[in-house]
This record gives structure tokens, C-alpha cells and sequence, in this order.
């Protein structure tokens, strides 16, 4: 079961500090060659380049946006350009995977409905992601414990929503942390939208944590991974309960 990793570095080595570049340097030295971001707006892009550069990194991913409300058609406009900047600053940074999610639902509309309004608001961005050349990566996420309210919270959403688009820049991005938490069968789940996912995402559950922390059985998601296809990187997008390295020894070892 020999798989790539990625660690994102909001959570991975933050031992080196709190500037990007030094934890990118120091997940270079730890062996890993690929890399994982959150929002870029406000940051370093120049330092953060140099750093992947002089350390062989690649940044794979990173997210548009948390708070626009995708369901509110009023949004979408605006969304567009923070789409654009952020695609933008992505692919200066020579990331190709921009992370869109839907933000949170309403109570007054049904669920098929909000699920069509958040295509529409993709359709609009749509365009931008041909002209810059990235992907969009839909992501669910559980609203049991870390997002109450979203409205993409099973990977089932994600999936019907890339069906209405039916377009190759519109991808999924499958957590199995929250697909876990959020009370998903994962060989179902997974195995429904593998037509879609292009990367995918571990931590422990319960608390988040590295492989091995929880109560998942890791042998048996690699495998799930394998049996179905995936070949891609596996992400860390984890808080680890021990200083990374460490931390992030058992899953290594296992994807070896």
C-alpha cells in the first residue's frame, strides 16, 4: 500500500514557528515533498515561493474561501473574485488544486434546492478556473462537531454537486475524518464518488490527531484506498497530539 503524502502545514510543524517557510523547510528535511495550505490571502507569497523552490517542495492544495454563503445567489458575484485572487495567488505559488466549499445552509429551503444554488455559484467560477488552469476541489465537511450549519456536510453532496457540473475542473476532495465524524459508512461513501475524488484527506476521529490517536483502523483504510483505485497523495490535514515527525512516523511507515 504504497501512497504519497502531503502534510498540510497549518497543523504539521509548527515546531519550526510560525512562518510558512520555515515549517516547509522543515517538512523538506523530514522527507516530505509536498505540502498543504489553508487560505493565502494576507500571506508571504514571495517568501513562501522561494521556500518551496530552495527546498524542493510542492504546494498541492489550498482553500478560496470559508465564509461566503454559496447558497445565497447574492454572494456569488463577489465570490467570483475571491475565487479569482485566490486561484491566482495559487497558481503563482505553482498549486493547480483550489478548495471550494459551500459554506453554511438555511433552514427555509430544501436541501436539492441549496445543493443547485451552490452549482450555479460554481458555473459562475467556472470560467476563471479554465483561464488560470485549476481545479476546483469540493469538499464536505462534517456538521456534527467542527462545522454546524454547513451545507455540503456528506460526501454524498459533493458528489451531486460535481454531477450538475459535469465538468473535468470540478473535482472532490474526500475527507475521511470528517466523512467518519460526520457518521458516514466509508466504503459506501467513498466508493460512490470515486468517479470524482482526485485527493484525498486523513486524521484520526475521534479528536483530529494523527493515525493511530483514534479509533480508525488504518491498515483497513489504506486498503479501502487500494481496492478502489485511488493513486493519489493522501493528505495530512491533522493536529497532531505529538511533536510531527513523531507523529507522523506510523502513517509513513504503513504507506512505505
Amino acid at each position: 500500500m504504497a501512497f504519497e503524502l502531503s502534510v498540510n502545514l497549518e497543523y504539521g510543524f509548527t515546531e519550526a514557528g510560525d512562518k510558512i517557510e520555515d515549517r516547509i523547510a522543515a517538512a523538506a528535511a523530514a522527507g516530505f515533498r509536498k505540502v498543504e495550505l489553508f487560505l493565502l490571502k494576507g500571506r508571504d507569497l514571495d517568501a513562501i515561493k522561494a521556500a518551496l523552490d530552495a527546498n524542493g517542495v510542492e504546494l498541492i492544495s489550498t482553500v478560496a474561501d470559508y465564509v461566503t454563503q454559496l447558497v445565497d445567489p447574492a454572494t456569488h458575484e463577489g465570490f467570483c473574485e475571491v475565487f479569482r485572487e485566490a486561484a491566482s495567488a495559487a497558481k503563482f505559488l505553482g498549486c493547480s488544486n483550489v478548495v471550494v466549499t459551500s459554506g453554511r445552509g438555511v433552514p427555509w429551503l430544501k436541501r436539492p434546492v441549496q445543493l443547485s444554488i451552490f452549482a450555479d455559484a460554481l458555473r459562475k467560477i467556472l470560467p476563471i478556473a479554465e483561464e488560470l488552469d485549476v481545479t476546483i476541489l469540493l469538499e464536505s465537511a462534517n456538521t456534527r462537531h467542527d462545522h454546524p450549519g454547513v451545507l455540503c456536510s456528506t460526501t454524498h453532496d459533493s458528489v451531486v454537486v460535481a454531477d450538475m457540473l459535469d465538468s473535468p475542473r470540478v473535482k472532490v476532495l474526500y475527507d475521511l475524518y470528517h466523512s467518519v465524524v460526520e457518521g458516514e459508512d466509508p466504503d459506501e461513501a467513498l466508493a460512490a464518488a470515486m468517479h470524482h475524488v482526485v485527493h484525498v484527506q486523513i486524521a484520526d476521529a475521534p479528536g483530529r490527531g494523527e493515525p493511530g490517536s483514534g479509533k480508525i483502523d488504518w491498515p483497513g483504510a489504506l486498503a479501502r484506498f487500494e481496492r478502489l483505485g485511488y493513486k493519489g497523495t493522501i493528505g495530512l490535514e491533522l493536529q497532531p497530539t505529538k511533536p510531527s515527525v513523531e507523529a507522523f512516523g506510523y502513517i509513513r511507515g504503513l504507506c512505505a
